[in-house]
């Protein structure tokens, strides 16, 4: 799946708001707290997560890309398989930017993977309004701290 919008913030500030979300979760996660500046390329670590019927599952985290203020990159591995999510931010013209989320998911098994691909296919819609929400969400937020610091 992939989204593609328009933002009416500045790079730095999206990604600066990205690093916070990711920090955050990894403190969560380890119980270590976790500054923005100490995350990198290649960092990992370990979380719980609860599926859609409750189950809590053990989760692989790999950072596979960490670049200021242009793209973000995680893959979430499990038993079943792994997803992989994906930012990529661009300066418009215009002041303002555009953002490029992508996410996939490989399965431990090809029925796995048809099962993925399958169940996506009728979620899609709803899937990508509700990366929509997020980011338009991501921008509010960012136009707050704004607000705040004047």
């Amino acid at each position: 799946m992939e989204v593609s919008q328009k933002l009416n913030v500045e790079a730095k500030e999206f990604f600066n708001a990205l690093a916070s979300s990711v920090a955050y979760d990894i403190s969560q996660a380890t119980g270590k707290k976790v500054n923005p500046d100490q995350i990198y390329s290649g960092f990992r670590y370990k979380k719980k997560m609860k599926n859609k019927m409750g189950q809590e599952n053990h989760v692989d985290v790999v950072i596979k890309q960490f670049v200021s203020p242009n793209c973000y990159e995680a893959s979430f591995r499990t038993s079943h398989g792994t997803n992989v999510i994906f930012y990529e931010i661009e300066d418009s013209k215009d002041g303002n930017i555009m953002v490029h989320y992508r996410e996939g998911f490989e399965g431990e098994s090809t029925s796995y993977s048809l099962n993925y691909k399958i169940v996506s296919w009728f979620y899609q819609k709803g899937s990508k309004k509700r990366v929509s929400r997020m980011l338009s969400s991501m921008e509010s937020f960012i136009k707050g701290q704004r607000t705040k610091e004047n």
